[in-house]
């Protein structure tokens, strides 16, 4: 996690004007990849007082986060928006994000729909993300009169451009015929360009498209390869279809150790299902089967 985190400020700080050998941002930047994050706040708050806007951009990000600084969602949120009325399409599509979501701000989707609006204008990826919230709040109908095809048009312009949530929410409404005629072979095909790029959701969505063969030949090998995937990235019904492969032996060998330990999983993740299926198995397990499980379950947290 401190890896791809610190990729990500990095990129964050690179991106836009590159900074100038020995500049405040420049310095921040080697800060923060050599771990020093106090530091590396304290050099980007020079910077963005300074009025460099990719710095006010990184900045909100550190109070989002809590890094170098304490998190702050407000200041987050002013950070922001200095960013963003000077154009910088990443912080309008975080601030956005805060109005969506009302995290440091007043709850208001239509603000949210705005700053995703001026977003949009912005090519490469923020662009693209701009797209996959405004096809979300069409889909939804946050800050604008709900509109399937409009949500179409949005997330298929994203999911072209690479944006992995945008093929995933594209693939769904391919998948239900929502605002666009019923397409199982496009939606186990955005599926699968999701959850290449590693979306635990759209891994979860191909392994069941594989497992009932919608749009893609059945095939009980890849559903448990695309379950595994998706478990391991933490989500509770992928680890509870997981347990329930192992336990019937479909796509995999059988093993009852490896299934109540993904039940475990699961369960602790609340899932009914899964509390369901660990009362059923535990009288088929020894002793040391049992204890192996627990094992398993506490050793091998799925990725975060």
């Amino acid at each position: 996690m401190r890896s791809l985190l610190a990729a990500v400020f990095a990129a964050a700080l690179a991106a836009a004007a590159p900074p100038s050998p020995g500049s405040p941002r420049a310095q921040a930047r080697a800060a923060y990849e050599a771990g020093d994050y106090a530091k590396a706040a304290a050099l980007l708050t020079q910077a963005a007082e300074e009025g460099d806007v990719r710095a006010q951009y990184v900045l909100g990000l550190l109070y989002e986060r809590g890094r170098g600084v304490p998190e702050d969602l407000a200041a987050a949120a002013a950070w922001y928006r200095k960013a963003a009325e000077a154009g910088d399409a990443a912080a309008q599509n975080n601030l956005g994000f805060l109005y969506s979501t009302g995290r440091g701000v007043p709850r208001d989707d239509a603000q949210a729909f705005a700053w995703f609006e001026k977003a949009a204008a912005a090519k490469g990826p923020e662009g693209a993300v701009a797209w996959s919230n405004l096809g979300n709040a069409y889909f939804r109908g946050s800050g604008v009169r709900k509109n399937l095809a409009k949500a179409v048009a949005f997330y298929r312009k994203a999911a072209a451009a690479g944006n992995p949530y945008a093929q995933n929410n594209l693939a769904y409404l391919y998948e239900h015929g929502l605002g666009v005629r019923r397409d199982l072979k496009e939606a186990a095909r955005w599926y699968r360009a999701a959850a290449d790029q590693g979306v635990p959701f759209a891994e979860g969505n191909l392994a069941v498209v594989y497992e009932g063969g919608r749009g893609v030949a059945r095939d009980p090998a890849e559903a448990f390869k695309w379950f595994s995937r998706a478990a391991r990235h933490g989500g509770a019904y992928a680890q509870y279809r997981l347990g329930r492969l192992y336990e019937t032996g479909r796509g995999t060998k059988p093993d009852l150790v490896a299934a109540y330990a993904w039940y475990a999983r699961a369960a602790a993740r609340g899932d009914r299902a899964a509390e369901r299926a660990l009362a059923r198995l535990k009288g088929r397990l020894t002793p040391d089967q049992l204890a192996e499980a627990a094992r398993r379950a506490q050793a091998e947290e799925p990725e975060r």
